[in-house]
């Protein structure tokens, strides 16, 4: 069933603005501390340690696939977000709704270039992981091609778990902002 907007007071344009840059930069360090983190973890627990590269390429692909489906979960509670506030934990999908808005607002367009917008914005953050594996495996005789696979498998079992999590952490800021705002 999907939700209806509810006419809710929303704050000005700049402090949606504000609002939305101050948790893009929590939202953008969480996902990163998380993710590093649960590399790291993988890594050193040595429980995939001595598995087949095909295996371990297997196990990255898959792992990217429960990243896509936490995005996925988390997409639809941006755009509840963006709806409801105007607001969104991801700058670059506030400003593709914003922009496709002025000509098309609460359609299917808008949509998609807010879901656009945060899909790039995390596609990108995917670089400095793959740098610093493999780098590491360059530069180093400690750190093999299938520890940086595994990591990166950490990292995306890391994120899809941030993904998750912020999408039920949005959906009840929107629940508790629902019930604050119907009259008792």
């Amino acid at each position: 069933m999907k939700a209806q907007p509810v006419a809710v007071p929303t704050a000005a344009p700049s402090a949606r603005w504000a609002t939305t840059l101050a948790a893009t930069a929590v939202s953008t360090y969480a996902l990163d501390a998380l993710a590093a983190t649960a590399g790291i973890l993988l890594v050193g627990s040595h429980a995939l340690r001595g598995l087949d590269h095909g295996l371990l390429l297997g196990f990255l692909a898959a792992s990217y696939g429960l990243w896509a489906l936490g995005l996925r979960i988390n997409l639809r509670a941006n755009w509840a977000l963006l709806e409801q506030t105007g607001t969104s934990t991801n700058a670059l999908s506030k400003a593709a709704y914003d922009v496709v808005g002025r000509r098309a607002p609460g359609t299917r367009v808008q949509r998609i270039a807010a879901a656009a917008g945060y899909v790039a914005t995390e596609l990108a953050k995917e670089a400095p992981y793959y740098a610093g594996a493999f780098g590491a495996t360059m530069l180093t005789d400690s750190v093999s091609a299938n520890d940086a696979l595994i990591f990166l498998a950490g990292a995306n079992l890391g994120a899809a778990a941030y993904e998750y999590g912020l999408a039920r952490l949005t959906r009840s800021f929107l629940r508790l902002r629902l019930r604050r705002a119907q009259p008792r």
